[in-house]
């Protein structure tokens, strides 16, 4: 990730949003240029980690082999 995407800022609202009818669940919505830096598409899979100041740490889950 290049040094312009490692520290950058988003409102929450531009990143989560509720999902009608479901109370349990909320859409997050990874932003376009933080795809196409990563070269993400569909079908990348990812893992979500929450880091000890609350920050969210996204990374590609490399298969194996």
């Amino acid at each position: 990730m290049t040094d312009d995407f490692k520290n950058k800022e988003y409102k929450v609202e531009d990143i989560f949003q509720d999902i009608e009818g479901d109370d349990k669940n909320t859409l997050m919505t990874i932003p376009p240029e933080i795809l196409e830096a990563q070269g993400w598409g569909e079908g990348t899979k990812i893992k979500v980690e929450v880091g000890d100041k609350g920050t969210i740490i996204i990374s590609e889950v490399k298969s194996e082999g």
